[in-house]
């Protein structure tokens, strides 16, 4: 057990998004609950021409790791 306590643990999912800026790529996580809220985060965030790429991903300890299918496999791999 980890002393270490999120404050987005209540949140189903996390997006990261990646803008564009003077100063190069800037990336942004934000932990929201119905998939729904999604379009919200992209329309009050910097302008929308300036997104490179938005990421979802399950809120989830592996970081979402397991929803990847290499991942998963590997995983698999090592318990057999």
């Amino acid at each position: 057990m980890s002393n270490i306590v999120t404050l987005h643990g209540d949140k189903r999912w996390k997006a990261v998004v990646e803008y564009s800026t003077v100063e190069g790529p800037e990336s942004v996580e934000h932990y929201f609950e119905e998939i729904s809220d999604l379009h919200l985060i992209i329309e009050h965030g910097p302008d929308w021409n300036s997104l490179i790429r938005c990421t979802i991903t399950l809120n989830r300890p592996d970081d979402g790791g397991e929803q990847n299918s290499v991942e998963k496999a590997l995983h698999q791999e090592r318990r057999h």
